[in-house]
């Protein structure tokens, strides 16, 4: 999905810049309306001065008249206040809105919830994982990217009002005809003037030659800081868990990482790309400087030559060199910001990933009571990117109301087979049908609905009890008491002396308590008890458990579920013996299914042969 040895074409550069723009309009609608007042008001106040100053020297010069000059500066002193006054209550406003953390939540938020809506087969996508961390590592360690759409577009605007007042006070200059040291033309437009256009134009090209050659070297070193970067973050985070302290020490890990970092990361590109941007930097200041001085040069030749008044000599020079900054200004800006658009492209890709998932729109029946009745029909499937099935042609039927344990070695596709039946993915071959009816005609949000699954890897958050077990702020306090009751977990939630509003871990809080990974089992199982959903999956959760004790929390939580539906999968067979039915899958495939007595008396069958592996391993342990 991601090539980035693919050169930016102008065009595609010029739609990421739309793109960034739309992504800030969405963030913080209000902002674009108050940065263009903001930057309207920031060029025309420093021109405002200069326009009265100007009125104000021609007075002084001229008629002296009290008044004029009062008035005059009175306007001055009366608008640039104003103005101001507006200014420092829009950079407020602004400040409240786009300051760098807060425009980093909004990106964080807008990523979050995404990754909420994007279709599941995206989230074990490498690729897409890379994306993010591209993205991640741009904003966090370089502020590149979106972050400076909030600031180039404020500095290119403001350029953009100041060339357009300047140009607006040359307007006399450069179309009266004067008489004077230069000759009987406009001293804008005298040939002297005419000289100094043509050296700013060329300076323009020059700047333009240097941006591209920036943006060449930013290609280059695109991908490489990007990987740099992905690698120092997992390097960091790394060596900040608990668990990497031991293996740090005990293999002195320290010079193996410390030669990562430094192989991965190189300073060369950057020094070129910071030498070239200093070259343009340096060029466009002296040229700048001569193009003023050519223009004050100018101006006090036609002075003497009695071409015009001191106010407006004053006024002409002043609105030259304005102009001059902010074209200056503006090409170096523009480039930047094309320059910058390479760094969207992740953020665009990640955002706009395409919904794969066929989701119907056919409502799911959830009036109370209803049997669901759940069937694959000559299913398999691969992995995307994969050309081995992981799952292939699986008849199966999921008998209403009863208990199925699924069972076989890892890799045997027991997840797979889960996934398939919660719609993370959709089968390569056949169907999944629910009462007669293909899975992808329902509603997608009403069909996953149907089921509380608890997965070996889980996740609780480090939140209250009572919110991760309900998945929300706000929630029946008593219901979560009886769900973690249920999961075994009523004498340890008594201990608490906060209850429901323990907060799990010290991610955020100091004081918050950390549990032991059964007890976050039984959390993670009153959270699937709580959604009281009629199909209940538990995916080997207590992988990590001793086996009797990954029995007894399977069997205790078959009293608690009552006459829903259940699906427990393990590759211990002793925790589900007690089950009404039994699947054995092998290498993607279902190769054998009945109860626990008819399967263990199948001489030749793959279960006996499990069941006997396992019994003699753990008989040697006692032994």
């Amino acid at each position: 999905m991601n090539d980035d040895k693919v050169k930016l074409s102008f065009r595609d550069t010029l739609g990421l810049m739309r793109y960034g723009l739309s992504l800030v309009r969405r963030m913080t609608p209000k902002y674009l309306s108050r940065m263009t007042a903001q930057a309207l008001l920031g060029a025309l106040q420093p021109l405002i001065v200069l326009f009265f100053s100007a009125r104000i020297l021609n007075e002084l010069a001229g008629g002296r008249d009290v008044g004029t000059i009062v008035l005059f500066s009175a306007l001055t002193v009366g608008l640039t206040f104003a103005l101001s006054t507006a200014r420092t209550f829009l950079n407020r406003e602004i400040e409240l809105v786009t300051g760098w953390e807060r425009v980093l939540h909004r990106m964080h938020m807008m990523q979050a919830r995404r990754f909420t809506e994007m279709d599941f087969t995206h989230t074990e996508d490498g690729n897409v994982s890379e994306v993010l961390a591209r993205m991640d590592m741009m904003a966090m360690g370089n502020g590149l990217g979106l972050i400076n759409m909030y600031v180039y577009p404020s500095a290119i605007l403001g350029q953009l009002f100041s060339l357009l007042f300047s140009a607006l006070l040359l307007t006399g200059w450069l179309t009266a005809g004067v008489a004077g040291a230069t000759g009987a033309v406009a001293p804008g437009a005298s040939p002297f003037a005419l000289g100094l256009y043509g050296l700013f134009v060329v300076g323009m090209l020059v700047t333009l030659w240097f941006t591209m050659k920036e943006k060449k070297i930013l290609d280059e070193i695109y991908e490489d800081n990007a990987r740099a970067n992905t690698i120092a973050s997992f390097l960091h985070e790394y060596v900040r868990i608990d668990q990497a302290a031991k293996d740090v020490r005990l293999y002195d890990q320290g010079p193996a990482l410390g030669g990562i970092v430094q192989q991965s990361f190189s300073l060369k590109e950057w020094w070129r790309y910071f030498t070239m941007g200093g070259r343009n930097n340096g060029f466009n200041a002296a040229l700048l400087a001569a193009i003023a001085g050519g223009f004050y040069l100018l101006a006090g030749l036609d002075a003497l030559g009695g071409a015009g008044t001191v106010g407006n000599i004053v006024q002409s020079v002043g609105a030259v060199k304005a102009l001059a900054t902010a074209v200056g200004s503006l090409v170096s800006l523009l480039g930047q910001a094309y320059n910058n658009a390479t760094y969207l492209k992740p953020m665009r890709e990640y955002l706009t990933l395409p919904d794969l998932l066929v989701k119907g729109k056919r409502p799911v029946p959830m009036e109370k009571g209803h049997v669901y009745h759940f069937e694959f029909k000559d299913v398999s499937f691969r992995y995307p990117g994969s050309e081995e099935y992981a799952l292939k042609n699986l008849n199966m039927k999921l008998d209403a109301g009863k208990r199925l344990a699924v069972v076989g070695v890892n890799g045997s596709g027991k997840t797979t087979m889960i996934k398939l039946l919660c719609r993370f993915y959709d089968p390569t071959e056949g169907e999944i049908l629910l009462d007669g009816v293909n899975i992808k005609e329902y509603d997608y949000d009403q069909y996953i609905a149907l089921f509380s699954v608890v997965f070996q890897d889980y996740i609780l958050f480090p939140l209250w009890i009572g919110q991760n077990v309900a998945t929300a702020e706000e929630y029946d306090a008593e219901k979560v008491a009886e769900c973690l009751a249920g999961a075994g977990f009523h004498d340890r939630l008594q201990s608490m002396p906060e209850g429901l509003d323990t907060i799990l871990y010290k991610n955020f809080d100091e004081d918050g308590t950390t549990v032991s990974g059964g007890e976050a089992q039984k959390i993670a199982l009153a959270r699937a008890l709580y959604k009281d959903a009629p199909m209940v999956v538990l995916d080997e959760p207590t992988a990590a458990l001793d086996p009797i004790a990954e029995h007894e929390v399977y069997t205790t939580f078959d009293k608690t579920i009552g006459d829903k539906t259940a699906v427990f999968i393990s590759h211990r067979l002793s925790s589900c013996r007690f089950c009404d039915d039994i699947v054995v899958f092998e290498g993607g495939k279902l190769i054998q299914r009945g109860d626990h007595e008819t399967l263990l008396a199948d001489a030749e069958g793959r279960y006996r042969e499990l069941w006997n592996a396992q019994a003699q391993h753990y008989n040697e342990n006692v032994g």
